[in-house]
């Protein structure tokens, strides 16, 4: 038997093993409806980029990017990451009253922090346009942004956690379709990148109100016990993005410190956008699928199934990234070329950013130890690697920030690996024993 007859075996024995675990197979299947409704969603985004790097222009692109990626760390404070505390909580709730009280709970802190946020942002908003060089209006679609995408997030965690991924899929497209026409608009017809930020605040706003339709909510109840149970876990969590953001797109606004406008829209259409569309495909096709399935089931069996499988998924994750790279770059058009050093260091780079991502879901649904794990595993490289990002930035431009990007990835899985093996696994065995 050949070397590559041995792999195939090997790959059908695995595969077979898997497909009749009962679990993995309603996971497959599920993941098979997710996916056909958001991958037609994704190329219509991808499609809408393209429109905007032919007829706006790199530098355009770089605005809408800037303005996108500032959205989501505003949105941090109004969520508090209680999206994970529904994924996590609404499964185990008992009956109806439970599920209302949760949500009910969730819904007035969630208001309530939505408005302290844009209190927040309207008196440092001086600070804030100087910081980034926006300008007024550019800060209020930004915010108007945030407030989009933090209810968003929260009623797609109920669909989720309630695993309407049919019902989910077919918003997530329709919403999309509405967006496609407003880059339409955007690229063809104003040649305004500001169109192109309307339609993605009416693509979540669509999402919204047609979520809390499917949803139904029948009365809204409140319980301070539940809403503490719930913002305690979703703190943990937020702190977790926000450290989480600060680890993955301080990038981006190194390169538009250290370069010019032009070159931060072509790191956006290189690297940004690439990673945008890995995270799209991962959050919302696999991570769908993914945390609700295994919010209820032994977190170390899954990490130890998903590290056996790393010899064949991290090959596969750097090629298809890298196939997605060329393809986009290829259809943006002649004015802009290829350049394969970007490509293989975005590709390798998101490679292991996906192995990072899912040894990350599997420990963040958990519970409080695996929250604080996936937060540790961010805090002791962070300020050694936002240091090397901001020397390479500055001394190679695009090429250094890349370079920064891959060993941030290889470190972070390194130190995953690392605590998982000489800490966590430790502490585990040493309170089983105390049990025993």
């Amino acid at each position: 038997m050949t070397f590559i007859q041995g792999l195939i075996e090997n790959v059908k024995q695995k595969s077979s093993k898997l497909i009749r675990n009962g679990e993995i197979r309603a996971f497959i299947e599920n993941l098979g409806i997710v996916f056909i409704f958001r991958f037609t969603s994704a190329i219509l985004s991808v499609i809408g980029l393209v429109l905007a790097a032919r007829y706006l222009g790199a530098v355009s692109v770089g605005h809408i990017t800037v303005i996108q990626n500032t959205a989501y760390l505003l949105y941090i404070p109004m969520c508090f990451g209680i999206n994970l505390s529904i994924i996590k909580f609404l499964p185990d709730c008992k009956n109806e009253e439970e599920s209302e009280r949760l949500l009910g709970s969730i819904g007035i802190w969630s208001l309530a922090l939505t408005v302290i946020s844009i209190i927040s942002y309207w008196l440092f908003h001086s600070l804030i346009n100087k910081a980034l060089g926006f300008s007024t209006i550019q800060l209020l679609l930004t915010v108007i942004m945030a407030v989009t995408i933090n209810y968003s997030m929260i009623t797609e965690a109920i669909l989720r956690s309630r695993k309407r991924f049919l019902a989910l899929g077919i918003i997530k497209m329709v919403s999309s379709l509405i967006f496609f026409t407003f880059t339409l608009i955007s690229s063809l017809v104003f040649k305004n990148y500001l169109y192109f930020v309307y339609g993605m605040i009416i693509n979540q706003v669509v999402v919204i109100i047609w979520s809390l339709k499917t949803i139904k909510i029948k009365k809204f109840r409140f319980s301070i016990e539940t809403s503490k149970l719930a913002y305690k876990y979703g703190a943990i969590n937020m702190v977790s993005g926000v450290l989480s953001y600060i680890m993955f797109n301080s990038d981006l606004y190194i390169v538009n410190h250290f370069c010019s406008a032009y070159d931060v829209g072509i790191y956006s259409l290189y690297q940004v956008n690439v990673k945008n569309f890995f995270n799209l495909m991962f959050h919302e096709i696999f991570a769908v699928v993914f945390l609700p399935t295994i919010v209820q089931m032994d977190t170390m069996k899954i990490y130890k199934r998903i590290k056996s499988l790393i010899p064949l998924m991290l090959p596969i994750a750097i090629i298809a990234n890298m196939a997605l790279s060329i393809c986009m770059i290829l259809l943006y058009g002649r004015n802009y070329t290829i350049n394969w050093i970007y490509v293989l260091l975005i590709s390798v780079s998101l490679g292991f950013h996906f192995l990072y991502y899912v040894f990350n879901s599997v420990f963040t649904v958990e519970g409080k130890k695996g929250a604080l794990l996936c937060m540790s595993v961010l805090v002791l490289p962070m300020p050694v690697l936002i240091f090397i990002s901001i020397v390479l930035t500055r001394s190679w431009g695009i090429t250094g920030e890349l370079i920064s990007l891959l060993v941030t990835q290889l470190t972070l899985v390194g130190v995953f690996l690392f605590i998982i093996k000489f800490k966590y696994l430790k502490n585990k065995q040493t309170h089983i024993k105390i049990l025993k």
